[in-house]
């Protein structure tokens, strides 16, 4: 007589109904290593999903970026700098992008507004900056080309800078002193914010405050007043998808290097590279999570298979009076798998759930985004069942292989 799945499965809900506190026990590990999987996942996932947010802020996917190789030895000769020629020779060999911004920055550049101070990074920049960064002017306008072709001494102030000097008053039109060089506010920044993860920057949560501290003026301004015979060692530049980045970056090194006399006084990076680089990182990170989940669910795994190994020697003169009556051995076979997996499932159940209810709790302790996927339940029951699948196979073929005689003299 075979018996049915339905059968095997209302066997085994009668099973765990029957005896609920070695079920719990039994599912104890999957629930809690599941839950561990759902944790980490989710870390994951709000980590990916961060940096991501964080690229865009910083101009996307699609920006590439020279910059100083700190791995070049020095002492082999060379200067990580470009002067105007070499900036106007490097953009006219690149057509093809949609933005192209060297800068040269003070970092303590000390600004006057009548017996006010504040120091700060001033950055001399052409007027594709706003495009590179993502980021555009809440009052009055931006550096333009006649500003750099003139070096005409204006500034566009940053937000925070804009409201030392001014607070409510409107800063457009006023003069402030730059080093010693007077400077006309043409502009001011709209506010920069990204909430800040895992601490606090600058007293607050805002990890991009230090940008609305900036101030702006145009790259010939910077290079002939404000910090004569400077030159630019930093260019930033925005190709036309995140796939062009990568055939851009490409492109660079080779003209960047022969710029450079054929040292390899800067590096070439992009976007996507450092999207890549981060994902790896948080995939260690991951990596180490999900090694003890798995030691969870392997513990749980084997306290499975033995309490249906001990579940077998309590039933098996029912198992034996099925054999006669004329089960199959592959029926009780499937019977225990199916009980075994149907334990598993609901531990990955309670897991799945017990994981979402704590994944606010461990964003707010992590100081971190917590995402959660439909893919990560599908994930974690796949695992749970798996757990089953793997341990339940020695008791099953143990109950299936039972001699029908002895097991009925089985007391």
């Amino acid at each position: 007589m075979a018996v049915s799945l339905a059968e095997s499965l209302h066997i085994g809900v009668a099973d765990i109904a029957t005896r609920k506190v070695r079920s719990l026990v039994t599912v104890l590990g999957i629930v809690l290593g599941v839950m561990c999987i759902m944790v980490v996942l989710a870390i994951l996932a709000g980590m990916n999903e961060s940096t991501l947010q964080w690229m865009q802020e910083r101009g996307g996917l699609s920006k590439v970026e020279i910059s100083y190789n700190w791995q070049y030895d020095f002492r082999q000769g060379g200067e990580a700098k470009f002067d105007l020629d070499d900036l106007r020779k490097l953009q006219s060999m690149i057509p093809e992008v949609k933005a192209f911004n060297p800068n040269i920055s003070v970092w303590d550049a000390r600004t006057r507004y009548r017996d006010q101070y504040y120091n700060s990074q001033c950055i001399g920049i052409f007027p594709d900056m706003q495009i590179v960064e993502n980021w555009y002017p809440d009052k009055g306008r931006f550096i333009n080309e006649v500003d750099i072709r003139e070096n005409n001494n204006v500034i566009v102030l940053g937000s925070a800078v804009a409201e030392h000097f001014f607070g409510a008053r409107d800063p457009l039109g006023q003069s402030i002193m730059l080093n010693n060089q007077m400077m006309k506010v043409v502009g001011v920044m709209s506010r920069k914010y990204f909430k800040s993860n895992g601490g606090e920057m600058w007293g607050g949560e805002n990890a991009l405050e230090y940008m609305n501290h900036r101030n702006f003026i145009p790259l010939s301004t910077m290079i002939n007043k404000i910090s004569p015979g400077s030159k630019v060692d930093q260019v930033e530049i925005i190709a036309a998808s995140p796939e062009a980045a990568i055939t851009l970056k490409a492109k660079l090194e080779p003209i960047v290097r022969q710029l450079m006399d054929g040292k390899r006084v800067f590096r070439v990076e992009s976007a996507q590279e450092q999207m890549q680089q981060m994902k790896q990182s948080s995939m260690i990170f991951s990596a180490i999570f999900i090694m003890i989940a798995a030691i969870s669910l392997l513990v749980g795994g084997i306290v499975i298979m033995n309490i249906m190994l001990a579940s077998i020697k309590e039933r098996t003169r029912e198992i034996g009076v099925r054999l006669a009556i004329g089960a199959r051995r592959v029926d009780i076979f499937v019977q225990f798998m199916v009980q075994t997996v149907l334990i598993t499932a609901l531990g990955g159940v309670f897991g799945i759930a017990l994981g979402y209810a704590i994944l606010d709790v461990v964003g707010d302790y992590l100081q971190m985004p917590m995402v959660a996927r439909f893919d990560m339940i599908f994930t974690a029951l796949a695992v749970s069942v798996g757990i089953g699948l793997i341990f339940g196979i020695a008791p099953a073929v143990k109950a299936g292989n039972l001699d029908p005689v002895t097991a009925l003299r089985e007391e």
